[in-house]
């Protein structure tokens, strides 16, 4: 085994007898599990941060959590036991606070939910009143307190669900059964169901009446596969054919992207690139006759979209910092980021750090401040002193764990004039040290040739991340590892636990490339709606975006004869030079008031 594993084994055994997560300093791990249901003791418990000395539980019926629902103040336990009861079929909402070992440092946790179990069948899938459901739902609920089975009733007609009529009459279910599927549903139609539960000694318990409407379907992207004839691309027409920037879907099989997604299992992923005429990039998806959008009472145009992930973007410069250690009026353009996350922490940490990223056709150049009151260098691996660890993945491949291909480690110690690392290529790298009042700085040149074998890849992401080891006891390894973006000591090796970061194409404008729909009719009208925000397409989670129809009707499109649908990046109107990026769209309907 070698001096590395060795001590990390030991690390992570004393952390487990402690009850402490690895390098974590928020509470994690709770139970009831984030998101849980039927909850009945009010018993709390969770894996307390690796430096909490006591814990401050809070409790309430809402996410606004504050001194009012601190109900535990200053547990010794990673435990606590609720007296007050706790009320049937409620969401209850929970916090752990850690207080440092000073008394004073809190460290927020994060806000967890869990469902008390109701006295009926509760927690209903459409949610009561949903006006988004699809027409072949799967109709889902949690059971109430001592069911032993489950009768169900379902109809367009309201009172025959609230008087159990014969015609909603859906039948009994066993207990485990907990679904229904009514089958294909009319589009833009309310629809009402309850559950009545059936205890043991056979009492009937009856629910509540439920409701939702459903919605008119555009698209859900569900039906594409890889299967010539039956691809995104073929239905949704790109670049390749409307001669914009924008190319829908992957160049390989799986074409749809199948884990980011809004609903159902895949989505429609674009990459837009508005560096060249004409400047905006769009599909375009063309039905095979005129749709009436304004059929079934509609009024909304609904659509679900994001960007790709990414933790920052890496600006490019025309002329290049000198790699001497000093901080250029160039790195002054660069986003900061600090260096904060624990990973090995034997003792409180004594040191802070940051890091910057240029770049430009030819190097990727990094700066990284330490500040460091005790630094040392005697050790032949250079991770075991004060070092900083630099990560790439030029592919951003998300793999691991092992580093290949493109995945790189860049290891510089304190006062070293060697580069150590895995899978590094030191072809062209440069670097430089200096000694400040407060620490120690490194700055770094990366030839793109030795990290990819070819030039920047402008437009597109990368992998990163940033170690900081910190030896001040002499002990022939670092007392603390310190990480931008990854969790865990093993990550080191994980490209897929690194952050990753944009090579923005240089001189786009911050609004350069919004997004928009256009509806043309069957007599050639267009009609454009540009969303207000114009950075949507960098957004990282899905926004509904809501359109009322009567914008596109405005701009003289005949609502009832509807023949095309273009969602696109970029100013349709007025084009001008843009960015690149990847937008994913999903769930694409029409719903009434």
């Amino acid at each position: 085994m070698s001096k590395r594993v060795a001590y990390l084994v030991f690390v992570a055994a004393v952390l487990g007898v402690v009850g402490a997560a690895w390098g974590q300093k928020k509470a994690s791990s709770p139970n009831p599990a984030d998101g849980t249901g039927d909850v009945a003791m009010p018993l709390f418990r969770w894996t307390a941060g690796s430096t909490a000395l006591f814990h401050d539980v809070y409790l309430g019926k809402t996410p606004e959590l504050g001194p009012e629902q601190l109900v535990g103040p200053r547990q010794v336990l990673a435990m606590f036991y609720y007296t007050a009861a706790l009320e049937p079929g409620v969401r209850y909402y929970w916090r752990v606070d850690e207080i440092e070992k000073d008394g004073v440092t809190v460290i927020q946790g994060d806000i967890w939910s869990f469902w008390t179990q109701a006295l009926t069948a509760y927690n209903p899938d459409p949610a009561d009143g949903a006006k988004n459901a699809i027409v072949a739902p799967v109709l889902q609920w949690w059971p109430g307190q001592g069911a032993a089975k489950h009768h169900v009733y379902f109809s367009d007609n309201q009172d025959a669900v609230s008087q159990a009529a014969a015609a909603a009459d859906k039948g009994v279910q066993a207990l485990d059964a907990k679904t229904f599927t009514p089958g294909t549903l009319e589009p833009a139609t309310a629809y009402y169901w309850r559950v009545d539960e059936t205890l043991g000694d056979g009492t009937a318990k009856a629910g509540p009446v439920w409701s939702f409407t459903t919605i008119v379907p555009v698209d859900d992207f569900e039906g594409y596969t890889d299967d010539e004839g039956s691809r995104l691309y073929e239905t949704w027409i790109d670049g390749w054919t409307n001669n914009t920037g924008s190319t829908v879907g992957y160049v390989t099989a799986p074409f749809a992207e199948q884990k980011i997604i809004h609903g159902g299992q895949q989505s429609m992923p674009v990459e837009y690139n508005n560096v060249a005429a004409p400047f905006y990039s769009e599909a375009e998806r063309t039905f095979d006759k005129p749709q009436d959008w304004t059929a079934d009472g509609a009024d909304k145009l609904i659509l679900h979209l994001r960007g790709r992930d990414m933790d920052f973007e890496i600006l490019s410069v025309s002329t290049p910092p000198v790699i001497d250690g000093k901080v250029d009026d160039i790195w002054k353009t660069a986003s900061v980021q600090p260096i904060m996350t624990p990973i090995i922490t034997t003792r409180p940490m004594s040191s802070s750090s940051q890091f910057r990223v240029l770049y430009d056709t030819t190097n990727l150049y990094v700066l990284v401040d330490i500040n460091d009151d005790k630094l040392r260098n005697d050790s032949p691996e250079a991770w075991f002193d004060d070092s900083v660890e630099f990560y790439i993945d030029g592919d951003n491949t998300k793999k691991g764990p092992g580093l290949e291909g493109n995945a790189r480690q860049y290891t510089f110690g304190w006062t070293a004039t060697d580069i150590q690392g895995t899978n590094t290529d030191v072809t062209g790298v440069q670097f430089a040290q200096v000694d400040t009042p407060t620490g120690w700085r490194l700055e770094i040149k990366l030839p793109w040739q030795s990290l990819l074998g070819r030039g920047a890849p402008v437009g597109k992401l990368i992998g990163i991340d940033c170690f900081y080891d910190d030896d001040d006891l002499n002990t022939g390894v670092q007392e603390s590892q310190v990480a931008w973006h990854s969790k865990a000591e093993p990550d080191w090796e994980t490209p897929a636990s690194w952050g990753t970061a944009l090579l923005a194409p240089p001189g786009v404008k911050p609004d350069a490339d919004p997004m928009y729909v256009a509806l043309q009719d069957s007599a050639q009208h267009v009609g454009v709606v540009t969303h207000p925000d114009a950075q949507l397409a960098k957004t990282q989670q899905w926004i509904e975006w809501q359109i009322p129809l009567s914008r596109f009707a405005e701009a003289g499109v005949k609502l009832t004869a509807v023949q095309k649908i273009m969602i696109g990046v970029g100013n349709r109107a007025s084009p001008a030079a843009g960015g690149t990026g990847m937008v994913f769209l999903d769930d694409i309907y029409l719903t009434k008031p």
